[in-house]
């Protein structure tokens, strides 16, 4: 009760929430008109153990938007279908751009897309050392069959970077033959096309967007082709993606207050800023199973990706060139030991092969400028990573189940210089400081390795046949990425920098009666060796921080045609030892751009499975914008319509977001001495045309 007492926000502000609060994990199998709330929990979840899971017997917490949600949203970002779920923020940028935050801050920095895993069927998208934050454009969430979000540290399932939680996108499932025309605000238009014929489903789609600021479009197309066969002992499910994005970027306006300035609203103080991107996976989930109570499940794979962009928010905007070609396997093995006992015992191997280039070609002041003009990085990582966990569930009563699970993880880095070795020019002159060296370190050829564990403890009680309580102990780690080992500044060691570590406690209760769902989550983090930059711009292995909250969802069923759905979250993401800041010590200030408060409530009036209407309130609340907290964003609500009938062969849409017309930001922050926004967009409207045949 101490562990409650001390998570709880102001009560009369919890209390509001929880009564207007909560949406229902609902059987996507149940009609449109029950569309999130169902009588019996029937939701599955695929994420905590890459195989099917029912949710009110879940040890942790998950949420799942489902595929006829993203339907009636059909985002433009994938922003605007998580914002539905309570702890997650994806953070938009400009274009495709985001920086996420599930039970955490939004992170920054080179290592900050290592905090969250992003998963496209449970399979990490990315090599282990070298994720990037807008990673989530090269999955197909806009045809997906389903997005979930885990919270908090990953299963054993998973290992390094699902820290915070893991992002996995649900690749599509083609039910009937469709091609899709949208257009909307500024010149934007989009098709969509899915095709299933027997065994084979292609889900394709092509957008075209001006941008509602100057200079900020993009042209993206993404693909998914799937084979499905099952055997009489195996089957198998064979997806390849493709994606490419080709963006105008839009960059930071400066100055306070700036995103409400209507001469300001629409400018790009960056016009030559751009993002080139492409991205490839191959994978094939082979599974079957056996007379003796025994499944298996083998996931061989292929990725590759590249990246080129100029880093318009840095001082001489260099631009970095990036890429990466990796493969590996997934296996895991369950048996029942008996009927209330089954045993996972699992294998994980991947190989990798990363490089990284800069290049400045700006004079910055003088030409000995320690940001000089010329390359900067040039170098190659090799990567074998292997991983064995073991996983065991006991129904220890007809209520109580637990579980518990380990997982041990090696990974190696073979690290290849391909210039002059130190921190000199590229030429090998000095730059004009103190000491002649220039701000970019580049060690000479070395390896790296680490090993790590982690593990998970759970109970699940099943109180009543509507009323359940689980809680959970777990820890998890992230290997550093290879941005942060070996594209270092001046005079930085390589032996600094080690895994982050970090450990969980949680507990939530479930409510699942008739027309009404109901869950309440409560957490604590702490973690250490968090890597952050120090008053010098240089990476210390030696932060701390903890992090504790509550999350609440609720769903009830009004009558037969109307339903409300709300999620909220309260949080407190502090600096609990670290490193002093710019000179200052931050210890017990809050992170920044950490909001207490977010939220969201869906009103919908659905009299018949043809008709749809949904009113949406998104809440985010007001967050410092450096760890200093001397500079804080006010927060803002927003407003958003989906209308959508359907006959027999169309489906009509129509979604305007932004009702007010607000101006609002979809991030801030205060950096190089001046409050920095990425504008959010003004009132817009879609309509879409969908022909089945």
């Amino acid at each position: 009760m101490i562990f409650v007492a001390r998570l709880l926000p102001p009560a009369p502000l919890l209390l509001a929430s929880t009564l207007l609060s909560i949406p229902t994990y609902a059987d996507e199998q149940t009609t449109e008109a029950n569309i999130g709330l169902t009588n019996s929990i029937e939701s599955i979840i695929v994420t905590g153990r890459r195989d099917n899971q029912s949710i009110d017997k879940l040890i942790g917490a998950a949420g799942r938007v489902t595929s006829n949600e993203l339907d009636l949203i059909g985002h433009a970002h994938i922003n605007q279908a998580t914002a539905r779920l309570p702890g997650v923020w994806l953070s938009r940028g400009n274009g495709q751009e985001l920086l996420a935050a599930v039970r955490s801050p939004v992170f920054t920095g080179a290592g900050s897309c290592g905090e969250i895993q992003t998963s496209e069927d449970s399979l990490p998208i990315r090599p282990t050392g070298m994720c990037n934050v807008n990673q989530l454009f090269e999955v197909n969430s806009e045809q997906a069959s389903g997005l979930e979000v885990w919270r908090g540290p990953g299963t054993v399932f998973y290992g390094s970077n699902a820290l915070h939680g893991v992002i996995n996108n649900l690749s599509p499932q083609i039910d009937r033959n469709y091609l899709s025309l949208e257009t909307a605000s500024n010149d934007y238009n989009r098709i969509k096309l899915g095709w299933n014929q027997q065994q084979w489903q292609i889900a394709a789609n092509g957008v075209k967007d001006a941008g509602f600021k100057d200079d900020s479009g993009f042209d993206q197309q993404k693909l998914s082709l799937k084979h499905q066969w099952t055997g009489t002992e195996i089957s198998s499910d064979t997806h390849f993606s493709a994606v490419n994005l080709n963006q105008e970027t839009a960059g930071f306006i400066r100055g306070e207050n700036a995103y409400r300035d209507p001469l300001l609203w629409k400018t790009n103080p960056n016009p030559e800023a751009f993002r080139d991107a492409q991205a490839f996976r191959l994978s094939s989930h082979l599974s079957g199973s056996n007379s003796n109570s025994s499944e298996w499940q083998i996931i061989p794979y292929l990725r590759h990706s590249s990246m080129t962009f100029l880093q318009h928010y840095l001082p001489g905007q260099a631009e970095e060139k990036n890429g990466q070609t990796s493969g590996g396997i997934q296996s895991n093995f369950k048996q029942s030991l008996n009927n209330s006992t089954s045993l996972w015992l699992g294998a994980d191997l991947e190989w990798a092969s990363m490089w990284v280039e800069e290049f400045q070609a700006n004079v910055l002041g003088t030409a000995d400028n320690v940001r000089y003009q010329g390359q900067h990085y040039d170098f190659e990582v090799d990567s074998q990573q292997f991983a064995a966990f073991a996983n065991l569930e006991s129904n220890l009563s007809s209520k109580l189940t637990s579980e518990a699970g380990v997982r041990v993880e090696y990974i190696n880095y073979d690290y290849q210089n391909n210039m002059l070795a130190g921190t000199t020019r590229d030429d090998g002159s000095a730059c004009n400081s103190s000491d002649g060296s220039c701000r970019y370190f580049r060690p000479a050829d070395r390896s790296d390795s680490n090993d790590n564990f982690n593990f998970h403890l759970g109970v699940n009680y099943q109180i009543s046949p509507a009323l359940s309580a689980y809680s959970r102990v777990a820890s998890a780690y992230r290997a550093p990425q290879i941005n942060e080992l070996y594209r270092l500044q001046r005079e930085q060691q390589i032996n600094d920098i080690k895994p982050v570590q970090l450990k969980s406690v949680e507990a939530g209760l479930r409510f699942y009666k008739n027309a009404l769902s109901a869950e309440l989550n409560f957490y604590r983090i702490n973690k250490k060796q968090v890597i952050l930059k120090d008053s010098n711009g240089f990476l210390v292995n030696d932060g701390e921080t903890s992090h504790r909250g509550i999350e609440w969802q609720l769903g009830y069923a009004l009558n037969p045609d109307w339903q409300i759905a709300t999620a909220g979250a309260w949080a407190k993401h502090l600096y609990s030892n670290s490193s002093p800041l710019n000179g200052v010590s931050v210890n017990g200030n809050d992170i920044d751009t950490a909001p207490r408060y977010q939220g969201s409530a869906q009103l919908r009036y659905q009299p018949s499975e043809r008709i749809t209407a949904e009113l949406e309130w998104l809440y985010l609340g007001r967050y410092f914008l450096d760890a200093a907290n001397n500079h804080q964003y006010p927060g803002h609500n927003v407003l958003n319509l989906s209308l959508r009938q359907s006959f027999e062969r169309w489906d009509l849409r129509l979604r305007a977001t932004n009702l007010g017309d607000k101006r609002i930001a979809d991030r801030a922050d205060f950096a190089f001495g001046s409050y920095r926004y990425f504008v959010g967009e003004r009132r817009g409207v879609l309509a879409e045309a969908k022909h089945y045949f």
